[in-house]
């Protein structure tokens, strides 16, 4: 996984000096932000301006002067084999294949066409279906939309799993918007080969991650729960899920989506409780818990102090509380009589505190 997230080189395939378009804007961004070696791969070009750099366009990725660790594939579906072939007989070992238009429109065979190419050279594949990777530690950056329409947070300890590219677009501009710092995002569109278990694994091992926030339609295959399972038990970080199609209509727009098996609800409900994977209701709690994560020790939280200005809020707040096992103690004696002294005659000082309305 070291490859898709900080890979000494990138080949862009598809890509062209315009940045209107998906391979151009792809360029674009690497050259800008990215701090090692990027490649243009496109035989329409051979020598032009991007961003003010001239760059040199080559015909095909064997064609580099070196074996790129990362390869971007920006190609329609049915030339996105023929650059994978290529790929593989350059020696690159992983690659981020952006192109649409595969099992999500009911083209399988087309997609393990290139999946059975990827194996035959020990290639990993990230999509297809998808826009790739965000690492804002070191400025690597496959979206496809500038970050004037959809912006890049700060690096931070968040780490963002999405099984949809748009919902990773709107979730790191808002982010960005906030200043909440993600450091690592990863779209995995139709999820033919890597898996979020296999970044799962790989994110354990940074320390500068300290909470997985994942947005997930349902597994594609039954042996990626198994995984799944596998390595969130051995996990220390905490893993924050907001599970999508949970009705029977959405699960059937899931499966038009990106090919995903949604499945009943309520067993993912049961593989979260058996894991200790905390679940969001939507995408909004799914970062504010992540934020909370990434800064507190919750495994070492068991008492709560609650401080509110409604005490209708404050039996809300302690049942909530209650229900994920933590406790509200009342305070000691001498610690109400200190809180007295500074509040109005009419707070409340047992724990919650209820400051009150009133002045």
């Amino acid at each position: 996984m070291r490859e898709f997230l900080s890979p000494n080189s990138v080949a862009v395939v598809g890509a062209s000096p315009k940045g209107g378009s998906i391979g151009g804007q792809i360029l674009i961004q690497l050259l800008k932000n990215f701090k090692g070696r990027v490649y243009a791969v496109n035989p329409k070009y051979d020598v032009e301006y991007v961003g003010g750099v001239e760059v040199r366009f080559y015909d095909k990725i064997s064609s580099l002067p070196e074996a790129p660790e990362l390869v971007v594939v920006a190609t329609p579906a049915e030339v996105a084999l023929g650059v994978i072939d290529d790929a593989g007989r350059a020696g690159a070992k992983a690659a981020v294949v952006v192109s649409g238009g595969f099992s999500e429109i009911g083209r399988q065979e087309l997609e393990e066409g290139l999946i059975k190419t990827a194996r035959r050279y020990g290639i990993r594949v990230l999509g297809p279906n998808c826009i790739g990777v965000y690492n804002a530690f070191n400025g690597l950056d496959t979206m496809f939309l500038p970050a004037e329409k959809a912006g890049r947070p700060p690096a931070g300890p968040i780490a963002f799993l999405s099984q949809s590219g748009a919902v990773m677009t709107a979730a790191l501009d808002w982010a960005a918007g906030e200043y909440v710092g993600v450091g690592i995002a990863v779209n995995f569109g139709n999820r033919a080969d890597v898996t979020e278990a296999d970044f799962l694994e790989f994110l354990e091992g940074d320390e500068r991650i300290k909470v997985v926030a994942l947005y997930l339609e349902g597994f594609r295959r039954r042996s990626d729960v198994a995984r799944f399972l596998q390595i969130v038990k051995k996990m220390d970080k905490p893993i924050v899920v907001y599970k999508a199609g949970r009705g029977n209509d959405a699960q059937r727009a899931v499966a038009s989506h990106t090919a995903a098996m949604a499945g009943r609800y309520e067993l993912y409900k049961g593989l979260f409780r058996q894991t200790g994977v905390v679940e969001a209701e939507d995408l909004i709690e799914l970062f504010d818990m992540a934020k909370a994560l990434a800064l507190y020790d919750v495994r070492a939280v068991r008492n709560v102090l609650v401080v509110t200005s409604s005490g209708g809020m404050g039996v809300q707040i302690v049942d909530a509380l209650n229900a994920v096992g933590l406790s509200v103690p009342e305070l000691p004696r001498e610690a109400q009589r200190e809180l007295k002294s500074y509040l109005p005659p009419v707070a409340v000082v047992s724990n919650p505190v209820d400051l009150t309305g009133r002045r």
